[in-house]
């Protein structure tokens, strides 16, 4: 895997055994550690989009007090490679205002 990540959540413990469950129907996602009202989520994706993608999907769970991202790393090597192979590196190095940068939702996405 190329990226990884810790994320904690609290909930009010009579639903923790419930979001283990649906936790564990999460792609790329597994249910570390529970502690009271604590559930410790490890993400391992192969690229940073299924990650977000994972954490995203935690984010929308019910019953959620707070979801807290602890500790992530990236392997962004092959990320950075498709952004200089799509030109888009020198396209920001060669845009020097702003207002010149027009973006697409992702830095692939050609004009």
């Amino acid at each position: 895997m190329n990226n990884l990540s810790s994320v904690l959540i609290l909930s009010k413990e009579e639903y923790i055994d419930e979001l283990k469950n649906v936790i564990s129907k999460i792609p790329f996602c597994s249910v570390e550690l529970c502690e009271n009202e604590k559930i410790i989520v490890v993400i391992e994706s192969e690229n940073l989009e299924d990650e977000l993608n994972s954490y995203k999907m935690l984010e929308k769970l019910p019953h959620i007090i707070s979801i807290n991202m602890v500790f992530s790393y990236q392997d962004l090597d092959e990320d950075m490679q498709k952004a200089i192979n799509s030109g888009a590196i020198k396209t920001i190095e060669k845009n020097e205002n702003a207002e010149n940068v027009r973006y697409f939702g992702s830095i692939y996405n050609q004009i």
